[in-house]
């Protein structure tokens, strides 16, 4: 959850600018949802169809700390024509209760409006960063899983709570490597949220699940992650970029052509 900030004005300047094109785009995939029928964007549901048509089964990604889907919006057209692609927005972000919130009982929530898109059949989940965790409890608790995407998740020593002051040092490497503006209000309206989901990932404690778990590590600053992936991945697979860049274009690419190939792995079986 750390990353250097940007090295010059002009290199903020456009992390800022892609930053708030990605929110622009996020909400109209939002307001597309919520009008696209009773299966795609229920109201209440934390769905947000990001590319809702396709023959195959559907992937659902589970957000990040912060709660948005925006992340997600590079990647999704870059799975393929026929592949449906739906995402899970904390509904903290409007305005949801998230104090005491657990890991557990998000992945249930998820998992029943999963089911309501796709009520019969293997499931394929994933999720960046804390929603690779939630993504994976989502799997143990269906136990009807074909796939689980991690990208990038940590798996903590042990269990803890950080406070308030830590959490917030977090939060503010976190909106900086993403490219927000310190000031921005948005930002103090999101803390909750991600205050609530790190709590939530750092009290979690992760089991092996049935269906195939694949971690995505990022590269930079090195795959430190995966030694405790080994008792729950079926296979790790290093990706170009680090936390934040991997899922940005131009790393966002070898990304896809990583989640394609273990998608069509699964699809055949």
């Amino acid at each position: 959850m750390t990353a250097s900030r940007p090295s010059s004005v002009a290199e903020k300047r456009r992390a800022v600018l892609d930053l708030r094109l990605r929110r622009e785009r996020e909400e109209a995939l939002a307001r597309q949802g919520a009008a696209s029928g009773p299966q795609e964007g229920r109201p209440g549901s934390p769905l947000v169809p990001l590319r809702p048509a396709g023959a195959k089964p559907p992937l659902f990604l589970v957000h990040a700390a912060g709660g948005s889907v925006a992340p997600y919006v590079p990647l999704a057209p870059l799975l393929g024509d026929d592949q449906p692609v739906h995402a899970l927005e904390d509904p903290g972000l409007r305005g949801a209760p998230t104090e005491g919130r657990g890991l557990t009982e998000l992945a249930a929530a998820y998992l029943a409006a999963v089911r309501e898109v796709q009520p019969e059949g293997p499931l394929r989940v994933g999720g960046w960063s804390v929603g690779g965790a939630v993504a994976l409890e989502m799997a143990r608790q269906d136990g009807d899983v074909a796939l689980t995407f991690a990208l990038d998740t940590a798996v903590p020593d042990e269990p803890s709570r950080p406070g308030d002051d830590e959490l917030s040092a977090w939060f503010a490497a976190d909106a900086a490597a993403m490219g927000a503006e310190p000031g921005e209000p948005e930002l103090a309206e999101r803390f909750p949220v991600f205050a609530a989901n790190v709590r939530a990932l750092l009290a979690f404690r992760p089991s092996r699940v049935d269906g195939r778990v694949v971690l995505l590590c990022a590269e930079e600053p090195g795959a430190g992650r995966i030694g405790r992936w080994r008792a729950f991945a079926d296979e790790t697979r290093v990706v170009p970029g680090d936390h934040y860049t991997m899922l940005r274009p131009p790393h966002v690419e070898a990304l896809a052509d990583v989640m394609r190939d273990e998608l069509s792995e699964v699809n055949v079986r």
